[in-house]
């Protein structure tokens, strides 16, 4: 199934949208950005595919300007594929 990233270009909006999306009950967790993205911080939120709709809302309830986009992440027999969504 896979896991999507969200991309920041700050490292600290990245902490302050992990800390949101918890508030407001959106399970998540801080990863390294995979690299295949080729943009951010080098941090990136993790989230299930099934939150995706809400945590859309949320980026742009947040507001925040170093948004940077998401990317969905799966894993193949060992081979990750990124792609942006």
């Amino acid at each position: 199934m896979g896991f999507i990233a969200v991309t920041f270009r700050s490292r600290a909006h990245t902490v302050k949208f992990s800390g949101y999306l918890s508030r407001n009950g959106i399970p998540n967790e801080i990863i390294n950005t995979p690299k295949e993205a080729g943009v951010g911080c080098g941090l990136s939120v993790k989230i299930s595919p099934s939150f995706f709709p809400a945590v859309k809302v949320a980026v742009r309830s947040a507001a925040l300007q170093s948004f940077a986009g998401f990317f969905l992440v799966k894993i193949y027999g060992g081979k990750r594929t990124v792609r942006s969504i």
